[in-house]
């Protein structure tokens, strides 16, 4: 296994650290990005990368970033990847596209839990591939949510700090025309509220279409917890729906530019 660990620099100083695993033996054919949700730093030293909790995980190239707020202050556990994104989503969809083409990979499929479903989704929409969000809990609005004054509030002057956005207005054109993007989103069976205040706005969005699943878990769990051999499973299962929504849609590419 190789593992390279290396930085972002922002023109206002802020750094967007990250990790590049690749296996002796690749055996998945896709990018696995990875973001990871809220963390309590002080029971870490920064970079926070997301826990790869999937079997063939030591066989896929993965990428993981870790929050720049954790960097700029120890007084947020929660940023959303929004310090200085002007400068580091550019790169990041550069060292993205770039990975793809050295390993020969036909796709990413982007990771997240809570905040870090947040950003895989807003950025497997924005990075223009036919890719695969595989999201646990997304928020939806986080300036609803209870931790927003106390983790970015107070950071939201700072020179190249993003302004949150809505997903249901980030995904408006995910159906259009062309596009074999997929979604496949998980809530923990006690995870009521971000069922209904986040994803469900998401899915109503979507209203039924097929390229977006939503599976609640019979797993007795609350927010921020998943089993292993849950993740394992129900990523197999996105992987394989996602393969065959892009293999229908490009057969009816296809068939159209007949």
């Amino acid at each position: 296994m190789n593992i390279q660990r290396d930085r972002f620099h922002h023109s206002e100083g802020y750094v967007l650290e990250y990790e590049v695993t690749v296996p002796d033996s690749i055996e998945s054919p896709y990018l696995h990005i990875l973001f990871h949700g809220f963390s309590r730093i002080e029971r870490h030293v920064p970079p926070v990368f997301a826990h790869k909790q999937w079997k063939q995980a030591a066989q896929s190239v993965c990428l993981s970033f870790s929050d720049p707020i954790h960097l700029h202050t120890k007084d947020s556990c929660c940023g959303w990847f929004l310090l200085g994104e002007e400068e580091f989503v550019p790169r990041m969809y550069e060292l993205r596209a770039s990975l793809l083409q050295k390993h020969g990979l036909k796709g990413t499929v982007w990771h997240g839990l809570s905040s870090g479903g947040y950003a895989a989704l807003k950025h497997c929409m924005r990075a223009g591939g036919d890719d695969l969000a595989f999201v646990i809990s997304p928020h939806n609005d986080p300036t609803i949510l209870p931790q927003w004054e106390r983790e970015a509030l107070p950071f939201t002057h700072l020179p190249g700090m993003a302004a949150p956005e809505t997903m249901t207005d980030m995904i408006a054109d995910w159906a259009a025309p062309g596009a074999g993007r997929y979604l496949h989103a998980l809530i923990s069976e006690k995870d009521s509220y971000f069922a209904l205040e986040h994803l469900r706005p998401i899915m109503r969005h979507f209203d039924g279409h097929e390229s977006v699943r939503a599976v609640m878990l019979r797993d007795g769990r609350g927010h921020g917890f998943i089993k292993d051999a849950d993740y394992h499973s129900q990523l197999q299962a996105a992987i394989r729906d996602w393969q065959g929504y892009r293999a229908r849609h490009s057969a009816a590419a296809a068939s159209t530019a007949k």
